[in-house]
């Protein structure tokens, strides 16, 4: 959650009770407890934790925030201390934007906002872009352009704040965009090796198998030029790293085989089709040879037929496709290390098949 000490206090609402109701409103709960709510409260303020007045300060923010109609406290009471304290709190629906609006009528917004007015948003999205506001005005005219991270601790003080609101829809056109913010988002470094002079780019998902597979490959890699770790879902971003690795034509992928496994490649295959990389396909004949190890984990939840087919759209082989989707549908998974190094080692017309 961002700290919010806002130079303007937010309607109707003292610091430490705003505090309060943006870490209600994160918590994307309809009712809370109250044992839940003081975890809440130690977020919001941690400046009374272990302090003799913290319950009087949580009875006061709860009062703050019941009286502009954004909580409804209960009617039973935890009466072990005085002040007593609710024993839980609802959330009433829409209590957010109502009070959004008017968070909103009482800024001067700057003209790159001014859609803040008419658009539905909720608390915190307000709060948030109060700071946008206050950056565009005390810095809007700087030449400076920061990676995402670095733009975000800038304006919110907390590096991940611009990763989860470009989620939301107060990202868009004729709304905030990367431009305005004079930011762009990094990809991380694809980890790699070169191993030979082929077009080949090998990626494996798991850091185990990659050394396996490094060793398999030895003096002879056949068509592969470079080996790389995906590092599990890492790869969805550090794709677009491929480029810049020498003398690549050709991606293949190989990793486990259950739905992250399997999404993770899809995704990032998608993601070279937008930006005119060469195809992400999946490594086939390392692929059959895992399915062949029969050496399944069950107990997994079982994937329906429609999003088993959507994860293995990528596949070329109709065959072993309909082979993973039977897997999926049977609730069980193989890690790719089931393929182990002696396994990689004994047969390697896998290399020649990439």
């Amino acid at each position: 959650m961002t700290d919010v000490d806002p130079a303007e206090p937010m309607v109707g609402l003292t610091p430490r009770a705003a505090r309060l109701a943006l870490a209600i409103e994160d918590s994307g709960r309809g009712a809370i407890p109250l044992r839940e709510l003081w975890g809440l409260w130690d977020s919001a303020d941690p400046s009374s934790a272990g302090r003799p007045e913290r319950r009087a300060a949580l009875a006061r923010a709860l009062g703050e925030l019941n009286s502009v109609g954004l909580i409804r406290v209960s009617k039973t009471s935890d009466r072990i201390a005085l002040p007593h304290l609710p024993t839980r709190v609802t959330v009433p629906r829409n209590a957010s934007r109502v009070t959004a609006a008017a968070v909103a009528r009482s800024v001067a917004w700057r003209p790159e906002l001014s859609w803040v007015l008419q658009a539905r948003l909720t608390l915190g999205q307000v709060t948030r872009l109060k700071s946008v506001n206050t950056w565009l005005r005390d810095h809007g005219k700087e030449p400076d352009v920061l990676p995402l991270r670095e733009r975000s601790l800038a304006i919110f003080s907390h590096e991940k704040e611009l990763d989860k609101l470009m989620q939301t829809g107060v990202f868009g056109p004729g709304r905030l965009t990367l431009d305005l913010l004079r930011t762009f988002r990094t990809h991380p470094p694809l980890p790699s090796v070169r191993v030979g002079r082929g077009p080949v780019l090998l990626v494996i998902e798991n850091d185990n198998t990659f050394s396996s597979i490094r060793a398999a490959l030895g003096a002879d890699p056949g068509p592969v030029g470079h080996l790389a770790w995906g590092a599990g879902g890492a790869f969805e971003a550090s794709i677009l790293s491929c480029r810049e690795l020498d003398g690549i034509s050709r991606i293949r992928y190989y990793g486990d085989l259950d739905v992250d496994g399997l999404r993770i490649p899809r995704n990032a295959a998608a993601t070279a089709v937008d930006e005119g990389m060469p195809e992400v396909l999946p490594a086939d004949s390392l692929y059959r040879r895992l399915l062949a190890t029969k050496d399944e984990q069950a107990n997994q939840p079982r994937v329906p037929t429609d999003q088993a087919v959507s994860l293995t759209c990528w596949f070329r082989d109709p065959g072993l496709a309909l082979g993973i989707i039977d897997l999926l549908g049977r609730g069980v998974r193989i890690p790719q290390e089931a393929l182990n190094a002696t396994l990689l080692r004994a047969d390697r017309s896998w290399i020649h098949d990439l």
